[in-house]
């Protein structure tokens, strides 16, 4: 179901349901205005939200967008009240079904969509949504649980107040790329009956974390990089036909992983893109590297991982199946090329353009960052951590910001930051995720907070 759209009037909504299927719950949440502290805004349920907040993201519209587990969230820049879209509204990919039917070919319940745990901003109107799936390895479910998962290219029409799925993603080496027997890796030839071999080795699952390339001088503009369990990254590639790219199995997108098998698989979270040419930087939490082989021409699809970095070095002997956790949550960009890293262990990490890696002091030296995002109005640098509350890097010195009237939820887990820097105002926006029991079921629900001051 979709909200209605909020004007000066109270609506109501339906509030999302956070077990599993399309169906909202039935208990309904009055709609009113968010919460304004100063130049901050708070949006959760009674804005249209759900509780299991997980991303957020701005398009070059303004449009603004939120993964909320049970659905996508959106709404225009102005607006008070995010619209909620689902399978039955916009054509959300329904590929999911519960655990008990992993190994029957033809489950009893109805399939549903996965839960929506990541979402980027594209072109005006455009958004990228990111899945959950198994976390199985190896996989050996029924067919169907291959398919789980993946990405969802969305249109929201923010006049008429609609959103439609364009294109549903698959993140998985195509057929004919990776073989397993007699020789593991990437080859030109296998045994035929190998199931990678005819049918891709689809182990990208659970999708993290999505960039998108928003630089409209290069032929790289449009790109999309995502980060996620296992594989670690993927990519969906603009304009990939005129740009060379051999299609093995239409609407599937490479799963990097380099034939040397030094990049220990893990879990995508930090991902960012150099301003500087466009090289996707990925980190599976032990190790931050660099896509190397990837450009504007993509005729040739064999990808590396370029250069390994172990900002938290390890002591010797240090080998990538003995390393020790970097816990990389989040990595950004400034413009200039500097990199900003953020650790749930070792706090807040700095490489300048040239590479060298200091460590900026944070208040608490045991704080763990979650997440990290360069301003890019002062090249200062927003600092959420695990533990709740926001930080700001200015001019070297760190400041806590100023909690006094702030709503429960932005006393929660900081999961993600992302800046609208095409509106004529800049923004700043917040995801705080919910906080569960051990189960996974929700106990305090999250919320969305954007900042448009200096």
């Amino acid at each position: 179901m979709r909200a209605g759209n909020f004007a000066v009037a109270v609506g109501f909504i339906a509030a999302g349901c956070f077990g599993k299927g399309d169906a909202p719950a039935a208990k309904e949440v009055r709609l009113v205005p968010p919460l304004q502290r100063g130049a901050w805004t708070f949006y959760s349920r009674g804005q249209g939200l759900s509780d299991d907040v997980q991303d957020v993201s701005a398009d070059e519209g303004g449009n603004v967008y939120v993964a909320g587990g049970d659905a996508l969230y959106a709404k225009r820049l102005a607006d008070q009240a995010f619209l909620r879209f689902d399978a039955a509204n916009a054509g959300l990919a329904r590929n999911c079904n519960d655990y008990s039917e992993y190994f029957n070919e033809t489950p009893a319940k109805p399939f549903y969509t996965c839960r929506i745990l990541a979402v980027a901003g594209a072109a005006p109107g455009t958004a990228i949504i990111g899945f959950d799936s198994f976390n199985i390895e190896p996989q050996t479910g029924a067919n169907w649980t291959y398919h789980a998962g993946g990405a969802d290219v969305v249109a929201f029409d923010a006049t008429k107040g609609t959103a439609a799925r364009t294109r549903h993603v698959w993140f998985a080496s195509p057929p004919h790329t990776i073989c397993t027997k007699p020789v593991y890796g990437r080859t030109s030839t296998c045994d035929p009956t190998d199931y990678w071999w005819f049918a891709g080795r689809r182990v990208f699952v659970r999708v993290r974390r999505l960039v998108v390339n928003h630089d409209r001088s290069s032929p790289l503009y449009g790109d999309v990089w995502a980060g996620g369990q296992h594989g670690t990254l993927s990519a969906l590639l603009a304009n990939a036909g005129p740009r060379g790219y051999v299609d093995r199995t239409a609407g599937w997108g490479p799963d990097l992983n380099p034939p040397d098998g030094t990049f220990v698989n893990g879990e995508g979270w930090g991902l960012s893109i150099d301003p500087r040419d466009g090289a996707p930087w990925g980190s599976n939490e032990y190790r931050i590297e660099v896509v190397g082989g990837y450009g504007a021409n993509l005729s040739n699809d064999s990808w590396w991982a370029a250069a390994k970095h172990d900002i938290w070095p390890d002591p010797a002997p240090d080998t990538p199946y003995t390393a020790a956790d970097d816990h990389v949550r989040s990595i950004s960009f400034c413009r200039d090329g500097t990199l900003w890293i953020g650790s749930l262990t070792h706090g807040l990490a700095r490489m300048d353009p040239g590479g060298g890696v200091t460590y900026p002091p944070l208040p608490d030296a045991a704080s763990g960052v979650s997440a990290v995002a360069c301003d890019p109005s002062d090249a200062s640098v927003w600092i959420g951590l695990a533990a709740g509350g926001v930080l700001r890097l200015r001019n070297g010195v760190v400041e806590r910001i100023d909690e006094t009237g702030w709503p429960a939820f932005a006393q929660n887990p900081v999961q993600s930051i992302q800046i609208d820097a095409w509106s004529a105002t800049r923004t700043v926006y917040f995801a705080f995720r919910p906080l569960t029991d051990d189960q996974g079921a929700i106990q305090a629900g999250g919320g969305v907070a954007s900042y448009a001051g200096p």
